[in-house]
């Protein structure tokens, strides 16, 4: 009786044993499993130094290297530069209306009267100012005219015969020109009368030339 007891209790013991030490077995491969799986899953989430890029530079921040360089264009506020008055090249001037001193009266015996006259250029506004400036004159300038004459040379030009003439009488205080009579003009010209005329070295005028003559001479009324 006690030996088949025993023999029964042996054996439900071993068997006991066999079951815990399977268990123990699964637990432990269940979690080898779940230690590599764990693993695999934190190098996923959590790259390495060396896998992580370096943030590319913006351009809102300058390289120290390359400093900025100063635009070529012109500034929008900058005012264009103005041309020098030129004179028309040649001897004969074409039909238009120039500015000019008069100076002398010459033919007339055999051909026509022709008059003898300094081209200049009257200037008004900034073009006056750049002008001024450019010769160290003073600016804004006086009175807000500026007359250009570099160049001495004297022209020639045929007077019609019909020419109209405006002055200013010298000493009149006007500053509209009048009608003034032919031969008034032609005698204060040439220098064989005195006339109200002012002196030619201090007047200035526009004459229009109209095919290869002159038509109209008016004073410019200088303040």
């Amino acid at each position: 009786m006690s030996a088949n007891g025993t023999g029964t209790q042996g054996a439900r013991d071993r068997r006991i044993r066999r079951i815990v030490a399977l268990s123990v077995g699964l637990g432990l491969l269940l979690f080898a499993a779940g230690y590599v799986l764990g693993r695999g899953s934190d190098r996923t989430a959590t790259p390495s130094v060396s896998e992580v890029a370096a943030p590319a530079p913006t351009s809102a921040t300058p390289s120290p290297s390359s400093p900025p360089t100063a635009s070529t264009s012109p500034s929008p506020t900058e005012p264009a530069p103005s041309a020098t008055p030129t004179e028309p090249t040649g001897e004969a001037l074409p039909d238009g209306r120039y500015f000019v001193r008069l100076s002398d009266l010459q033919g007339g015996e055999e051909g026509p009267l022709v008059v003898v006259y300094d081209l200049a250029s009257f200037l008004t506004g900034e073009l006056a100012n750049q002008e001024a400036a450019a010769r160290g004159m003073e600016t804004p300038v006086p009175n807000g005219y500026f007359i250009v004459n570099d160049n001495p040379k004297l022209r020639r030009t045929p007077l019609s015969d019909s020419v109209s003439v405006k002055y200013i009488p010298e000493g009149s205080g006007a500053s509209t020109p009048i009608r003034a009579h032919r031969s008034q003009f032609l005698g204060w010209l040439s220098g064989s009368i005195q006339t109200d005329f002012s002196p030619k070295d201090t007047s200035w005028w526009w004459i229009a030339i109209d095919k290869g003559e002159i038509t109209t001479i008016t004073q410019q009324y200088l303040p």
